[in-house]
């Protein structure tokens, strides 16, 4: 029988999660972010806006991405960064970029 005297306490957001609205709320608008728990090394997805469109302007590179999260927090290491190219689309746009970094500092990160 369950206990209805105490109530839940809401949950704390993931790691990776609260990662994911901590670089948003510094205006890096990735589109998901997951933690390894082995590693502890954090996989930060961005995706082209329109992905669908064959025409479409793809995201920047992940080097790109990966200068930005280094200008915005100070305790990030980049460890590598991977592009997804539509090599068959005109313009050969990036569909996908990834950034793998590790967190070094907490206090300097947030």
């Amino acid at each position: 029988m369950l206990s209805t005297s105490h109530p839940r306490t809401p949950r704390e957001p993931l790691l990776g999660k609260r990662l994911l609205s901590t670089l948003r709320a510094k205006g890096i608008e990735a589109d998901n972010v997951t933690r390894n728990r082995r590693t502890g090394v954090y996989t930060v997805k961005f995706a082209a806006p329109n992905p669908n469109n064959f025409y479409s302007r793809g995201t920047d590179p992940a080097r790109v991405w990966a200068q930005k999260i280094e200008d915005a927090f100070a305790g990030v290491e980049i460890i590598d960064t991977y592009d997804s190219v539509a090599e068959w689309r005109p313009q050969h746009p990036i569909l996908f970029a990834t950034v793998f970094l590790r967190v070094i500092d907490i206090a300097k990160s947030a």
